[in-house]
């Protein structure tokens, strides 16, 4: 019996509904929410379609900010390359949706109670899912600027070409991304070693990172894509994949090129759908066989390795913060919220001689960014470990001591490596570069310790779990950038105060502002007792001045 075009959509609807139930399930923020509504799965569908209303929200403003430059100031050429850019940036995300769609279909065993139903099940119907409530969202990245561009210039060619080679790209995207789950399977839906998560995270920063960096250098100046991508000569221009679209857009003019464009464009269109029946068979056919289950074996011997305590610490926060592709956002966000000033501050100087003080202040809203968002996310990575930590025959001075390392090593390294990179391009004296990173890590770890010490208060001893929410959700983040703020703000302004009132030199400033950063990290330190020492006696218990 095969099934009709009302019960397809209602199928690949139950998939989605369940496939982002168990994705959520664990949530703390969905359990209370859930817990107040009787049809849980309506209310998943309608998270579904917040997050994808707001995803295409978010892709439109993206895709018309980054076209609105080169179209005001009319350089086709430059518009063609920040579109190709938007096409390929949607090709990579319907890549990553379906491959990551595939694998949580699978992990999860969705499709297990299909297979003794006596029907017969349209090999489409994961693809029509993904489409429906993921993939399309895509074509709002690209769809605005073809709009805009067909509108401004006048060109309905442009609007029809740019709609046929958007369903390419999300076609394209859904077999190459349902072909790599079909040859990689077994290996991605199967137990991931700690070296494989954390590749796996990395690679997905690092294409973050990349379209991150190339949104912020169109916005500054947006001829420097075309140097990215130069045009690629006859017969590339024409037929190689992807990078034809810039030339059959934009450059085919006159009644005799447009047809050969809609040719082009309608052939590969046709391949990729002849591409996607085949493929995408074969990925429904993976899903449907029977998976080995995890199977729980005898006795094991498990060597333990024993560690200091601060070491176990030091250690944990930093494979729980590379654990989860999320946690590694966070980690690099607050480079997304300076980047544009360090942009203005130092790559785009006039001359390549930069003044310390200017790029001190710079990488000062980096310092206050980083240190709001470390305070609270190396408190909610511990999730439901809380209750461990809050169990243990410690105080609270131990467990900030001992968490503060974690997110200070994470930091330096961050902040040693922007250095490196600024000093490629600003020349400066060495010893200017090396107070700039010591007052950074003072401030740091004085901000962090303050805050670490107010939010791990408001954690009660009976708590199971702690997130976001455990703290005040929004209101946490405006708290603790506002404290923040306070402390490395304040005493910014104390040196550069003192060096105007006594003009003093930049060297000079530089040291009575790590004078001012020392004071202020003994006065917290002291005040949490996180300077405290422990004095063992020989045949005595351990006691703690």
């Amino acid at each position: 019996m095969r099934l009709n075009t009302k019960t397809l959509f209602y199928l690949a609807r139950r998939i989605l509904i369940e496939e982002r139930y168990l994705a959520l399930k664990n949530s703390a923020s969905f359990m209370i929410r859930s817990s107040k509504v009787r049809n849980k799965g309506n209310y998943i569908m309608r998270y579904v379609n917040i997050s994808y209303g707001a995803t295409s929200f978010s892709f439109i403003i993206f895709s018309l900010i980054l076209t609105a430059p080169s179209l005001m100031n009319h350089e086709i050429y430059t518009l063609s390359s920040v579109v190709l850019l938007l096409f390929i940036y949607s090709l990579f995300i319907n890549i990553s949706n379906s491959l990551l769609f595939f694998v949580s279909v699978n992990i999860n065993h969705i499709l297990d109670p299909l297979r003794v139903l006596p029907v017969d099940f349209p090999d489409h119907v994961i693809a029509v899912s993904w489409f429906i409530y993921t993939g399309s969202s895509s074509l709002f990245a690209v769809l605005p600027a073809v709009f805009l561009s067909a509108f401004l210039l006048d060109d309905p060619y442009i609007l029809a070409m740019g709609i046929i080679w958007s369903l390419f790209s999300v076609m394209l995207g859904y077999i190459i991304g349902s072909a790599m789950f079909v040859v990689f399977g077994s290996r991605l839906s199967g137990r991931r070693t700690r070296a494989t998560n954390i590749l796996r995270n990395v690679g997905r920063i690092l294409f973050l990172i990349f379209v991150f960096a190339i949104f912020e250098i169109i916005l500054y100046n947006a001829n420097i894509v075309n140097g990215v991508i130069p045009r690629l000569p006859f017969p590339y221009s024409y037929f190689a994949p992807v990078f034809n679209i810039q030339s059959t857009i934009f450059f085919f003019h006159g009644p005799l090129m447009e047809a050969t464009g809609y040719i082009i464009a309608i052939t590969y269109t046709a391949a990729s759908i002849l591409s996607f029946v085949y493929v995408n068979k074969k990925a429904f056919y993976k899903l449907l066989e029977p998976t080995a289950r995890t199977q729980i074996k005898g006795e094991q011997h498990v060597k333990a390795n024993v560690r200091s305590q601060q070491f176990s610490f030091f250690s944990k926060d930093l494979k729980i913060s590379s654990r989860k592709s999320q946690n590694l956002v966070l980690l690099i966000m607050p480079i997304f919220f300076v980047f544009p000033t360090i942009m203005s501050e130092v790559l785009y100087a006039p001359t390549a001689r930069a003044d310390p003080v200017t790029l001190y202040n710079a990488m000062v809203a980096f310092v206050i960014v980083t240190s709001s968002f470390y305070s609270i996310l190396f408190l909610v990575i511990e999730g439901s470990g809380i209750s461990f930590i809050k169990a243990l025959p410690l105080d609270s001075r131990n467990i900030i001591r001992w968490k503060i390392p974690a997110p200070t090593f994470i930091f330096v390294v961050i902040s040693v490596s922007m250095l490196v990179a600024i000093s490629i391009k600003i020349v400066m004296g060495f010893a200017f570069y090396l107070f700039i990173i010591l007052d950074m890590i003072l401030y740091f770890v004085s901000s962090i310790v303050y805050n670490m010490n107010r939010l791990y208060r408001k954690i009660p001893d009976t708590a199971d779990t702690v997130n976001f929410y455990s703290f005040g959700g929004q209101i946490a983040f405006i708290t603790t950038f506002a404290f923040t703020g306070l402390i490395v703000g304040s005493a910014d302004i104390f040196s550069l105060m003192i060096q105007d009132l006594l003009r003093l030199s930049v060297y000079m400033f530089f040291v009575v502002n790590t004078i001012v950063g020392i004071s202020i990290l003994l006065i917290l330190a002291f005040r949490y007792g996180i300077l405290s020492y422990r004095i063992r006696h020989e045949d005595g218990p351990m006691l703690q001045a």
